[in-house]
């Protein structure tokens, strides 16, 4: 009897260290809407005030998180470039002159952010 709780006891052992494939990621890899990190100018600039990761909640709450600017309707690359190009659109607070490279950097980082399942999270 002692043998069989011993066989029952390693089986249940080996059972529980057994892994199974992500059922809701998609086939061929992670998912699609993980986004790369976001580049150290961007956390170094933008990373003050606004989250600049989907996972992370501004720290200004004034201040709109990347996902949620880069999940609005109707955004395209072309209306964010332009939006960052002009400083006169920016807040007050937000008084940062970016180059044309630095523009392009941070409009594609942003939109590496956009997911079908967005939701946003509550400020």
């Amino acid at each position: 009897m002692k043998h069989i709780a011993t066989i029952a006891a390693g089986c249940a052992v080996l059972a529980a260290c057994q892994t199974y494939p992500d059922r809701h990621a998609p086939p061929g890899g992670p998912r699609a809407s993980a986004a790369a990190p976001a580049p150290d100018f961007v956390t170094g600039v933008c990373g003050e005030c606004h989250a600049v990761t989907s996972d992370t909640v501004s720290l200004d709450p004034q201040a709109p998180g990347f996902a949620d600017i880069a999940n609005s309707p109707g955004l395209t690359r072309a209306t964010l470039v332009t939006f960052l190009s002009d400083a006169h659109n920016y807040p007050m607070q937000m008084d940062v002159d970016l180059i044309e490279e630095d523009i392009e950097l941070v409009a594609d980082y942003m939109l590496t952010l956009r997911s079908d399942d967005y939701v946003k999270r509550p400020s």
